[in-house]
Order: structure tokens, then sequence, then C-alpha cells
């Protein structure tokens, strides 16, 4: 009698373990790691099934051949649900009330109308908001809010039923004053959407919790902290300290803030700014997109799995994407550890000390004129390009363990050549320590201003390090 086999019953258990997750966690995005893991589950059943297949085999029991036609019936509907799910989420992100209802029934729409008087620096919550939501710091000391909600629903009887059930509330509680959209009371198959904005004191202090939506914030004093599970962020002129915590995002923009910046995205979000930030300024998560810096008068840190990167202050601009890293006049110390595969760095005008290590890609190196420290460049696999300015003082010591060295500075620095590599070797006067280090590229350095012999505009690798790649 042939075995049975496993595959069925640790399904069951992959399954149920799946559902008993999402009732005890609801918050974790399960349909989306579901919808980018889910080959897994293919990888785990042929290993179970070839591990079932060698057992038999070495215990001397009947082996069955190929896989039967319900276990290709399954993996049909695996494949089609798994990917329908990672294209739903790829290509529906920004539309994340897609539910049955979405696609039937008609949209009636309600204005919005609530006023409470207020103090001149009130604390103001704004709770379960899902649709946009426009918050500016006025003059009068009161919070107004206007607007329009919008409900998907089979008939007007349902939407007016529902409109009813979600009335929008501002209680005042002394210096605390709550702005309730009350759209979680909805029932049915009915979707409350709001778009609404708010006024209040300039004084104020606004913190935000959303599902759905975007915010726009300007002119407030006090500190701002906004919670959402897919929200894009724009805040301007803001006076007190800055909190952003969300779960995904397309764009997070803050500009003017007085004090500390702080933005967390736990999923995936994707273009960022900030610009003309005193305070301190942390960036956290994983962005696709563009990741753009100016005038930061204080620190910054930017942490993703796979980039650390920290410097002083950004007079100039920074500039971050999937493959490079360009900085413009930075104020060191600056450190960039960098883990990803392919990720070129191209930092100009920087002072005080630099430290850089990349996994794989190039290393372009210009410090400023004035206050040149400490330097250090580590690529694995990548040339390094350094100029440095003219009268500097230095201690330097390059070296590639395949690849070529070339010396256009001049002396007093030397270059010994090997078989596969070389290094460069020399002090002008009593300065800083550099130090240069390749597995697989070469390393130039040269004075400010000057190229090497044979390069005109954009920077070629030699022939020999070029057919070492290939």
């Amino acid at each position: 009698m042939r075995p049975r086999s496993i595959i069925g019953p640790v399904l069951l258990i992959l399954m149920g373990a799946l559902f008993l997750v999402n009732n005890l966690h609801p918050e974790l995005p399960w349909l989306d790691m579901v919808s980018k893991y889910w080959p897994y589950l293919l990888i785990a059943w042929g290993t179970l099934r070839l591990i079932e297949v060698l057992v038999w085999w070495f215990m001397g029991k009947p082996v069955a051949r190929g896989v039967s036609g319900g276990e290709w019936v399954a993996i049909v509907f695996i494949v089609l649900i798994g990917t329908g799910l990672f294209v739903s989420q790829r290509w529906w992100i920004h539309r994340p009330w897609i539910r049955g209802i979405e696609m039937f029934g008609e949209t009636y729409d309600y204005p919005l109308g609530a006023e409470q008087p207020a103090s001149k620096a009130p604390q103001i919550l704004v709770e379960n908001l899902r649709g946009n939501a426009r918050i500016v710091g006025t003059a009068e000391d009161k919070v107004k809010v206007t607007g329009r909600k919008s409900i998907r629903a089979m008939s007007k009887n349902e939407a007016d039923a529902a409109d009813r059930q979600t009335p929008i509330e501002v209680s005042v509680q002394g210096d605390h004053i709550t702005v309730r959209t009350n759209q979680e009371r909805a029932t049915g198959e009915q979707r409350v959407s709001m778009d609404i904005e708010i006024t209040v004191p300039r004084g104020a202090s606004v913190e935000t919790r959303g599902r759905f939506g975007d915010f726009d914030i300007s002119d407030i004093t006090g500190e701002v902290k906004v919670s959402s599970d897919n929200a894009g962020v724009r805040l301007q002129n803001i006076g007190g300290e800055v909190r952003v915590d969300l779960r995904r995002s397309d764009i997070v923009r803050a500009v003017n803030v007085k004090k500390s910046v702080e933005v967390s995205v736990k999923g995936r979000g994707e273009d960022l700014e900030l610009e003309g930030i005193e305070g301190p300024a942390v960036v956290s998560g994983t962005f696709t997109g563009d990741l753009q810096f100016r005038k930061l008068a204080n620190s910054l840190r930017f942490a993703s799995p796979v980039t650390d990167f920290q410097v002083a202050k950004v007079p100039g601009q920074l500039h971050i994407t999937v493959g490079d890293i360009r900085g413009n006049n930075l104020t060191g110390p600056v450190r960039l550890d960098a883990r990803s595969r392919g990720r070129d760095v191209e930092l100009v005008d920087f002072t005080e000390t630099a430290d850089v290590s990349l996994e794989r890609g190039n290393i372009d190196l210009r410090p400023a004129k004035t206050g040149m420290g400490k330097i250090a460049a580590r690529t694995n696999t990548g040339d390094i390009d350094l100029s440095l300015p003219t009268g500097a003082k230095f201690t330097l010591a390059a070296e590639t363990r395949r690849g070529e060295v070339q010396n256009d500075f001049g002396a007093p620095l030397s270059v010994e050549s090997r078989h596969e590599g070389g290094s460069l070797k020399g002090s002008v006067g009593q300065g800083p320590a550099i130090s240069l280090t390749t597995n697989r590229g070469s390393i130039v350095v040269r004075k400010a201003g000057e190229q090497a012999a044979g390069e005109v505009g954009k920077k070629s690798a030699p022939v020999k390090v070029q057919a070492e790649r290939q």
C-alpha cells in the first residue's frame, strides 16, 4: 500500500496559522506579506514532496510518481490567487477602499460643518480619518471644520442612514479638542470618506490618526504628530517638533520646521523631501523613490534595511535614490554604510571627516578647500576617485587588489604596481589620514579641477578593470 502524503495536513496547518495571526493581530499587513511571499508555499510544497520521495525510497516503500491531479489543481489555484493579490497590491495601493461595494452603487455627497471656541494654544486630536485633511493655523481662537462627506451606497436611503450614523464631532475638554469623524460607525456595505479643512489657532499642537488619505498641515507653531496606515503628508511652517509614523506613503514633505523632524515608515514609502529643518532629522524605513534633503541646520540620520547615512549638517543638498547617493556642501562628520548591491556615491565640497563603505558601487569624493578631515573609503567592487584641494595636507594609503592605480596628483605620492592590483602612498605635510580600499576596481587620485589623461566628460574605468568585471 502506498503511504499517504503529509502535504495536505501541512497546508491546512499553514492556512489555519495564517488566519489565526490575522484574527489576533489585524493591524499586521498580512495581505501584503501573502501577496509578496506566496511563492515560498510552492517551494515548501516541492521540498516536502522531495523529502517524502527520498524517505519512501530509502525505506523501500512504493514511491508515487509525479504530482497528482488534485495537487495540480491546488497549485493552479495558488498561483492564480497569489498573482492576483500581488497585482492588486501593486497597482491599487492608492485605492485602499476597493471592496466589492466600491465597484457598485453610487456616491452621495454631504456637506460638513462644525465649530468650537478654543484657547490660543490648544492640543488638537483628529481621530479615525479616512480621507484627506487640510489643517491650517490662523489668528482666530476657534476650531472650525468644513468640507464634504462622500458615501458609496446602493441607494439614497442607505447613504442617508450612513450620514446620520457618522456625524463629525468637535468636543472640548479644557485645552484638549478632539475632532471625531465617526466613520467606523457606518454599518453594512457603505464606504464613508471625508475631505475636510480644519482651521485652528496658530499656537495649537496637532495630532492626527488616520486610515487612508493625505494630510496637509501648515502655519502651526506647536508640535505635529501624524499617524496613518497609508498617507501622503505635507507639512510647512511648523514651529514645534514633528513626528510622522506611517505604514505606507507616496510622499512625505516637510518645509520650514523650527525643531526636530522624525519620519518612520514601517512598510514602504516612495518620495521624501526635507527642507529648512532647524532641529535634528531622523528618517527610517524602506523608500523606493527620491529622497531630497536641503538646508538642514542640524544632524541627519537616514536608516533603511540596507543603508545607514549620518551627517552633522546639510547646508547644501543631499539626494538619495535606489542607485545613487549624491551630496553637495555637507558638514561632517559624514558616515555612510550601504549594503545594497549597486549604489554609486558622490560627495562634493564636504568638510570634516568622511567614512564611506559600500558593498558594490563607485565612490567619487571631492572634499572642500578648507576643513578637510580624515577620509576612509571602501568598496568591495567599484572604482574610487578622489580629488584633493590644491595645497591640502594629508597622508594617503590607497590599495586595490584587482585593478589599476592612477596618480594624477603627482609627487610626493608614489605608485606600486603588482600583478593584479597596486597601491598608492605618500604624505604632503602634516595632515589627516586618507585610506582608500577596493577589492575589484581602479583608484584615481587627482588635484581638484584636473582630469585624468584622456578623460573627457564622465569618467570611465580603465580597460583592464572593465575586462575583469565581465
